[in-house]
């Protein structure tokens, strides 16, 4: 950047082809060495960020077949701290015929980092740290998503489409702790010292220092567990040459309950029994010669 930090290092190597029956692949190797953040104080002072690695490889069959399979794999971590984040996905595609196609398309992440922002407090005693308590934690983070596609096209002028979006979040917080000074990797982790920190009614409450000068603070449990299932199915008429008729049906249904803690049944359970939004569209459009 203008003040002479290293924001950004690495190095790539990418590789691509397809086989003779016509599979294809793609991969990836990275490696970044340690390097400064402007972003992760947000605004704040400048923190160091250990070395990492990236992994990733996918296959897909043969495109012009009625079936077509694919499949991802992605890793990146950060050994030093335990950062890591593991992405999987899969792909299926059934197209008997050229009118008509289903696609299904499940993934899987998971997240862990050391340092998820979580707040700043002002405190003039962190001299280290220009005046300010930069608070962050350990979040572990499971994202379960899938994406259903539908294709029907019953003539040239009337077909239908459809697709449905279940989404599942879930992350949990821990160890809090504080950047001890700025350029740095050093944070000050509250339960390992002598601050206390307690959870009453889904607020954190945290002296840093026990019994000394500083002043304590609070923030609201940062967890959470957001479940979101979105569809829309829309049917197209062109009734006259240029002129549609369009009729849409969106629904959208999602739920907060037990925030950071993961549980596949229950939580799908929830998602599909929650309350929903419902929105009914008609479109008509009519094209005059003129």
């Amino acid at each position: 950047d203008f003040g002479g930090n290293k924001v950004w290092d690495g190095i790539l190597f990418l590789a691509q082809g397809k086989f003779l029956n016509y599979w294809r692949f793609n991969t990836l190797l990275a490696y970044n060495p340690e390097t400064i953040s402007k972003i992760l104080t947000r605004g704040g002072p400048l923190v160091k960020v250990p070395y990492g690695y990236e992994m990733n490889l996918g296959f897909s069959s043969d495109n012009r077949k009625p079936i077509i399979f694919s499949v991802s794999s992605g890793l990146y971590r950060r050994p030093s701290i335990g950062t890591y984040s593991l992405s999987e996905s899969l792909g299926l595609r059934w197209k008997p015929r050229s009118n008509f196609s289903l696609s299904v398309s499940p993934g899987y992440s998971e997240y862990l980092t050391e340092y998820q922002w979580v707040r700043r407090v002002v405190e003039p005693l962190m001299t280290e740290t220009f005046g300010t308590r930069y608070v962050f934690a350990r979040l572990f983070q499971r994202l379960l998503s899938a994406e259903i596609r539908f294709n029907w096209i019953f003539t040239p002028k009337l077909s239908l489409q459809a697709y449905l979006q279940p989404f599942l979040a879930v992350g949990e917080y821990s160890r809090f702790k504080e950047l001890s000074r700025s350029r740095s990797n050093d944070y000050l982790i509250y339960e390992e010292s002598e601050a206390t920190i307690s959870l009453i009614e889904e607020v954190y409450s945290i002296d840093p220092d026990g019994e000394g000068p500083a002043s304590s603070f609070s923030f609201y449990n940062p967890d959470f567990n957001y479940k979101s299932l979105r569809g829309t199915i829309v049917l197209r008429w062109e009734y006259h040459p240029g002129s549609s008729l369009y009729l849409v049906w969106t629904q959208k249904r999602s739920d907060f309950s037990n925030p950071g803690e993961f549980s596949l049944k229950r939580d799908l359970s929830s998602l599909f029994s929650a309350s929903g939004d419902n929105v009914f569209l008609l479109k008509l459009t009519y094209r005059w010669n003129m």
